[in-house]
């Protein structure tokens, strides 16, 4: 006999139980899949994941990161790494995270313990991941325009609903004691008929938003009774909101309740002899415009929550990670830094106070990547609380790019035109402020040789007396003509070696010279070898 005693049961009674089994089991519960999911990247569409940040940029108070570096460093790809969020809430709130500066060092000193205390307690966590999961229909990234986009209009014919509303109900009341009066009440439906064909699609939008934002209260409410997270932020804010606005709880309702598939099949008419939806939808509509402000509270405390334990999750799975020390200096120290989006990185360390520095390598060796790992933890530092590095000093300052440069075809730029419009707005920004960490890599590259020289020596120079940079280039002359503000690094590359490249920042002055000795290793013809040798000898011998 069998250890399963169902197993011996007729075959479609087993297959039956079997079926409940699993859809009941453990092992199939939103639980099981958040404890699966745990410090381990997630596969998420990023619809709308900006919209938050471009509808509240205007207003924010604090500084925030410029399109064009965001897209230099890569950003894009690192918050899809990052993003193990439950809800289109939390991504919303964790992109305009990521593009935010926080100008007070405590708070992300409390940010970063609290991603520690969300690593280290399972049960504290996963309370708030089960609730925000409650809402991770991607259909939800809409709750963002209707509370921070243009508010929603009350339509100039919403009188006419509820006056058609109130005589359906009365004639209808009437009509059960004095028959003749049905006939008023069936001239009532009629218009109502009329008003529905011209009017209810311009409340669905409106249904299915109140119904979102109906879901969100749940949440938050759900979210407020969690008494181990009392002490977070978040918590406090929703269970102070809820408090002062208890009419928050009720306001959408009646959307939630038409899910019911009783009361959703009745809804049709209701609607048809009542105009319910509509005289709902106008209300909700005016409870949207006078609760607005306690919404969008609640929405930006789910979403952090839900964006704070995503983060948690994220450095999880990382090898090392730090909370910064912010100087009001130009200063810039990290140890064993790394970039968190690349697998197997090779640390780096560097060493900044009062100086900037010159890079020289060739191309794939490394040093492009180098100051974009700068670049990003600085940023991650200043927005997050976190440095990928086992310590780091930053600057209390932005930063700023020109690593990718495109040609645009509709504005007739050249690659150096684009350029040298945004180093000019370097300049000016480094002048009118006297910070800035701008990373630069390969400095007028769209130009002549000499004059690239001349050009990148003499801005460098007057660009370092006022910020933090980190430039790339390949003109070895560069070094010494700006040795004096600038520290020399160098990556290099030994064209003996399989792998040709170890990725390791090297101090000082860099006189290696391999493009030939690489060319002849991959294959090219002695005659083309020797050639490049020869005119490089006599280059030399007349300089």
């Amino acid at each position: 006999m069998s250890n399963l005693p169902y197993l011996d049961m007729p075959l479609w009674i087993s297959q039956w139980i079997a079926s409940l089994k699993l859809a009941f089991s453990w092992r199939n519960s939103p639980l099981e899949r958040i404890r699966a999911d745990w410090a381990s990247p997630i596969p998420k569409t990023s619809w709308l994941a900006g919209r938050l940040f471009e509808l509240t940029r205007e207003t924010a108070n604090e500084l925030t990161l410029d399109d064009r570096t965001w897209s230099d460093l890569e950003f894009d790809r690192l918050f899809s790494s990052a993003d193990s969020t439950r809800s289109p809430l939390g991504s919303q709130c964790l992109y305009r995270r990521l593009r935010t500066y926080v100008a007070n060092e405590s708070t992300l000193e409390g940010e970063y313990e609290i991603y520690k205390q969300l690593a280290n307690e399972a049960s504290l966590r996963e309370a708030i991941q089960l609730a925000t999961s409650l809402l991770q229909n991607d259909s939800n990234a809409l709750i963002c325009d209707a509370l921070f986009g243009q508010e929603p209009c009350q339509p100039l014919w919403a009188p006419l609903i509820f006056l058609l509303s109130g005589l359906s109900i009365l004639s209808c009341v009437v009509a059960i004691f004095v028959h003749p009066v049905a006939w008023a009440f069936a001239a009532v439906v009629f218009c109502n008929v009329v008003l529905l064909f011209f009017a209810n699609y311009r409340f669905h939008e409106v249904y299915s938003t109140a119904a979102r934002i109906g879901n969100m209260v749940g949440v938050a409410v759900r979210l407020s009774r969690i008494q181990s997270a009392a002490h977070l932020s978040q918590i406090a804010a929703l269970r102070d909101l809820l408090q002062e606005n208890v009419e928050i709880r009720r306001a959408f309702r009646w959307f939630l309740l038409k899910r019911d598939e009783l009361l959703g099949s009745m809804a049709f008419y209701l609607q048809l002899l009542f105009l319910v939806d509509l005289a709902a939808g106008a209300i909700a509509i005016a409870r949207m415009q006078r609760l607005r402000r306690p919404l969008q509270a609640i929405f930006e405390a789910v979403g952090s929550l839900d964006a704070t334990v995503s983060v948690a999750s994220w450095i999880s799975r990382l090898p090392a990670h730090c909370h910064p020390k912010i100087s009001g200096e130009h200063r810039i120290e990290m140890e064993d830094g790394y970039h968190p989006i690349l697998s197997d990185a090779v640390t780096n360390s560097i060493s900044l106070a009062g100086r900037s520095a010159l890079v020289v390598g060739s191309n794939m060796a490394g040093k492009t990547t180098f100051i974009k790992m700068i670049g990003t933890n600085i940023i991650l530092g200043r927005t997050l609380g976190v440095c990928f590095a086992s310590s780091a000093v930053i600057p209390r300052s932005t930063v700023m790019t020109s690593i990718r440069l495109e040609h645009s075809i509709e504005s007739g730029k050249s690659h150096f035109f684009s350029e040298i419009e945004r180093i000019l707005l370097f300049l000016r920004t480094a002048e009118e402020t006297g910070r800035g960490v701008f990373l630069i890599d390969e400095l007028f590259r769209g130009t002549n040789t000499p004059e690239r020289i001349a050009a990148a020596k003499a801005v460098l120079d007057v660009m370092a007396r006022h910020a933090q940079v980190l430039a790339t280039t390949h003109d070895i002359e560069l070094q010494a003509l700006l040795e004096q503000q600038y520290s020399i690094y160098h990556f290099t590359e030994n064209p003996d070696l399989p792998a040709v490249f170890d990725y390791k920042l090297r101090a000082g002055i860099s006189n290696a010279r391999n493009a030939i000795a690489l060319l002849e290793r991959i294959g090219f013809s002695e005659s083309i070898i020797r050639e490049a040798r020869r005119l490089l000898n006599e280059n030399e011998a007349g300089l």
